[in-house]
């Protein structure tokens, strides 16, 4: 099946799931942000339990555990989810453990993600202003220190802080926080929105409503007079619903039915076959706003809300040598935590591929076309590193693009992460595919082996798995219609 075999953005879905467990991107130019102290002290063990449901469907559980130290806190976050990914049943689950001083300010951490062939591991300590990271995948161990522009807080200390200050109703508070998940500094805002009573299963209880807001993306909470979680929706038709131990780990005996990569396609109107073959296309597009996405750049125009691609031809770029050396490409050239293109084994890999080849495009098809006839196109729940992939040999679009992107870049070739969405079978499907520079950005799909790639991509942002949350922004919003 085309759609199986071709889409699947299963990581960013797989971020949708994980809104839940406190994941949050940063905020540009963060702004003045309130300091977390004066919060009822917490003097015994507590702990919460939730069900994780997708439009009423059950698809997996969390847990947080907060217990006193001699000075602080010790934080337990877990989950496990099932998620039906393009007819394929993917388990996964998640280890958080956080250690904060009395006044919530993170000291150290420890995260995993372990789904079905993937282990994700990082580490990181609080050194005054510098947090130093250590992190593991595909068994190649990196490290990097971060500079903190201000002391990080806990996302678990935000609802008790709002509920037990008696803030004012109506307006926005800003906090600084660290997400330990995706190893960065961030802003939250968060709004009382007022008073109500819920239902939870068979009874009602009284709830205070939270917003949290961050990069145009909301997560409603409703909770309780101590700041503890009751419910919480988030895009996508996700939440989270406060249950017992025992309730929460009953999982349904049958596979989960509602298929994530299905519900968050945008369908067309009119099915359009001929679209992959054309030259060029206009759309409209509506439900977001466009001003938060890089929709006009390279091959990419926007007017309005209508947005006109039209197809490269890489070929007549040919007469780029590799490696590329100009300065202003340097940081598309560099190793990442991702993309390990400094690795020997990344390297040797390139080298073997390319067989001294010195044209960029030329060098380009060859590392397309192996990385699309090697890697097996599988839907992975994975935070996808280039050796994790060239070790299991399998993946989706995210897989398949870190490590065409770690090959170019050990070749010379500058190459970036773009998401978006892209045309199959009547929907727009989201996808991820790469861009390198041949002279100008050039569009390639090694999952679809294309190069360059068809005109229904639609590229709405770049950079690596840290960026793509901010897809959360167009789920169950975007609309398009080919003009």
């Amino acid at each position: 099946m085309l759609v199986k075999r071709f889409i699947g953005l299963t990581i960013v879905l797989f971020w949708c799931v994980m809104n839940f467990l406190f994941i949050r991107r940063q905020i540009d130019a963060p702004p003045p942000v309130i300091t977390v102290q004066g919060t009822e002290k917490i003097t015994e063990q507590i702990e919460e339990w939730w069900g994780i449901f997708h439009r009423g469907e059950k698809i997996g559980y969390a847990s947080q555990t907060i217990t006193p130290r001699s000075k602080g806190y010790k934080l337990s976050d877990r989950s496990v989810l099932n998620l039906n990914l393009l007819g394929t049943i993917q388990p996964a689950m998640t280890r958080l453990e956080m250690d904060a001083n009395e006044d919530w300010i993170l000291e150290k951490f420890d995260f995993e993600l372990i789904s079905k062939d993937i282990r994700f591991h990082a580490h990181g300590e609080v050194h005054q202003t510098k947090l130093k990271l250590a992190m593991e995948s595909g068994g190649h161990k990196s490290t990097r220190e971060l500079v903190l522009s201000q002391a990080p807080y806990l996302l678990a200390a935000l609802k008790p802080y709002v509920v037990t200050q008696q803030l004012e109703t109506g307006k926005k508070f800003m906090f600084s926080t660290f997400d330990p998940s995706t190893l960065s500094q961030q802003v939250t805002t968060v709004v009382i929105e007022g008073r109500e009573r819920i239902r939870l299963g068979d009874r009602t209880e009284p709830a205070i409503r939270l917003r949290q807001s961050f990069r145009g993306i909301s997560v409603v909470s409703w909770v309780d007079g101590h700041g503890r979680t009751l419910k919480e929706e988030s895009p996508a038709g996700l939440s989270l619903v406060r249950q017992t131990a025992q309730d929460a780990r009953n999982l349904p005996a049958r596979a989960v039915t509602l298929d994530i990569v299905a519900q968050t396609a945008i369908p067309l109107r009119t099915p359009l076959t001929h679209l992959r073959k054309s030259d060029a296309i206009r759309l409209k597009l509506s439900g977001v706003n466009l001003a938060n996405f890089s929709l006009n750049s390279g091959r990419q125009k926007l007017a309005g809300d209508q947005l006109e691609i039209r197809l490269e031809k890489p070929d007549v770029l040919s007469g780029v040598k590799i490696p590329v050396k100009e300065m202003r490409l340097a940081s598309y050239l560099q190793p990442t935590a991702f993309l390990q293109s400094d690795h020997p084994s990344i390297q040797e890999l390139a080298a073997k591929i390319t067989q001294g080849e010195t044209s960029a495009y030329r060098a380009a098809v060859k590392l397309k076309n192996w990385v699309h006839r090697e890697i097996a196109k599988e839907p992975t729940v994975s935070i996808p590193t280039a050796l994790e992939v060239l070790q299991t040999k399998k993946g989706d679009c995210n897989e398949h693009t870190v490590l065409f992107n770690a090959l170019a870049r050990a070749a010379g070739i500058p190459a970036k992460t773009v998401v978006g969405v892209v045309h199959l079978r009547g929907a727009f499907y989201y996808h991820a595919w790469s861009e390198i520079w041949l002279g100008e950005w050039i569009s390639l799909d090694s999952v679809m082996n294309q190069f360059p790639a068809d005109v229904t991509h639609v590229k709405f942002l770049e950079g690596e798995i840290d960026r793509q949350i901010d897809l959360l922004q167009l789920i169950g919003n975007l609309e398009i219609e080919v003009l």
